[in-house]
């Protein structure tokens, strides 16, 4: 189940970070495109959890899938939030650490 989730976070992960880096429609339709592509090889590639409470709403996922789903989503965009503050910051990884 470990998987899943770590998909699930990768693929909101590269999702956001390209979203933030480059946001216009043809490039926002890119980067949900290779989220789920990535996502799909272990999960069901909901990306937002929005599209998660659906899912559990009509019965496809059970309550603590949902929650790990979510979890994992809210990881990745925070994670690439972060990754973008850095990355406009212009300082290198190991600067902005200490």
């Amino acid at each position: 189940m470990l998987n899943v989730y770590l998909a699930e976070a990768l693929g909101s992960f590269v999702f956001f970070s390209i979203v933030l880096s480059k946001p216009d429609p043809l490039m926002i339709a890119v980067a949900l495109l290779v989220g789920i592509l990535i996502s799909s090889i272990a999960s069901q590639s909901h990306l937002n959890p929005a599209v998660t409470v659906m899912s559990l709403m009509e019965g496809k996922v059970k309550t603590d899938e949902a929650a790990g789903y979510i979890m994992s989503q809210l990881v990745g965009a925070i994670v690439a939030v972060q990754w973008f503050r850095l990355y406009k910051s212009g300082k290198s990884s190991s600067e902005a650490l200490f």
